[in-house]
């Protein structure tokens, strides 16, 4: 009996968790892109990071604001930017004091010390990542102020640079197909799908190699999928438990399906990438422990977000044969 990809895949899965738990050990992700890239989340303008609550509602980056975006235009002979059309402003506070002051002098209020008393607020601002400030004139993201390391890849076997071709084109058809719109970010410090259909990933340049770059790409195909399958149909929900194991559940659908297509697709794998993979499922995953089951419905669900791919690679590969026998007629 021929065992399914998926199964092969979801055993070796278990099997690896299980041996991280037995040895104490704890996975951790480590994006396979980024190196160089901020630690946290940073001020496009001080380079001075983020502190407080700053540091829970900024993801790692470098971020600014309208004003600031302006003031840089104003500049002598500087390039214009300006905010990428539909970026998503983040939320930024903002705590400080001032003086409490006498209603009748206007004076500030002293206590028995004969201090000022002072009163805290709280304001909040709207920052915008780096990766959303582009040129006005070709649309170019404003350049880091870190130093990313980048990678030629002149290493990769030609059977690899094929696979990459491949890939290239299936991803292009596919977000075509169904009205994606694809960002790719030169220094780009985050990889998504988001729900006005857009994938947005850094530049090839930006990861450790090929095989990586495939597979994260991938994997936000794979969420992207849940738009067109019905996943995503109860994402309001009210209890913050339920969102949150909702969104570990999608995200192991999506590691699985990256594994997936990787596999049928004949990807090269590396050494560094099955324990990274494992890292991001068990990251996602630690509520698996006591639901031995969810994997088996993750990975069922996986088949069928990469058969709705593969099937645009069948229509890619049918077009191209159609075009060489119209070719070949016309000889």
């Amino acid at each position: 009996m021929k065992i399914s990809v998926a199964k092969i895949i979801t055993d070796t899965i278990m099997k690896r968790m299980d041996e991280a738990e037995k040895a104490g050990e704890v996975f951790r992700w480590v994006k396979p892109f980024a190196e160089g890239a901020p630690d946290r989340a940073y001020s496009y303008d001080t380079q001075l990071p983020y502190r407080g609550i700053n540091r829970i509602l900024l993801e790692n980056n470098e971020y600014l604001t309208f004003n600031m975006v302006q003031e840089m235009n104003q500049k002598k002979g500087a390039t214009e930017y300006q905010i990428r059309k539909g970026a998503k402003g983040n939320i930024v506070c903002y705590y400080n004091t001032r003086s409490v002051l006498d209603e009748e002098t206007g004076e500030p209020k002293l206590d028995k010390n004969g201090n000022e008393i002072k009163k805290g607020f709280l304001k909040y601002y709207h920052v915008y990542s780096r990766e959303d400030v582009v040129r006005k004139d070709n649309g170019e993201n404003l350049p880091s102020r870190f130093e990313f390391k980048h990678y030629t890849h002149e290493e990769a076997t030609e059977q690899m640079r094929l696979s990459l071709d491949k890939f290239n084109r299936l991803f292009n058809y596919y977000c075509k197909k169904y009205g994606i719109e694809i960002e790719i970010i030169k220094d780009g410090t985050q990889a998504y799908f988001s729900h006005d259909m857009k994938i947005r990933v850094p530049d090839i340049s930006n990861f450790i190699s090929i095989y990586n770059y495939i597979h994260t790409i991938a994997h936000e195909m794979a969420h992207s999928t849940g738009m067109f399958l019905g996943r995503f149909e109860k994402d309001s929900v009210s209890d913050v438990k339920e969102a949150m194991q909702n969104y570990s559940k999608e995200e192991l659908i999506a590691e699985i399906s990256a594994e997936i297509l990787c596999s049928e697709l004949h990807i090269p794998d590396d050494e560094e990438t099955p324990d990274n993979s494992v890292a991001y499922i068990h990251s996602w995953s630690s509520y698996l422990k006591d639901r031995p089951s969810e994997i088996i419905s993750a990975s069922a669900k996986a088949e069928k977000a990469c058969e709705l791919i593969l099937e645009c690679l069948r229509e890619l590969e049918k077009e191209q044969v159609n075009e060489y026998i119209s070719q070949e007629e016309c000889r």
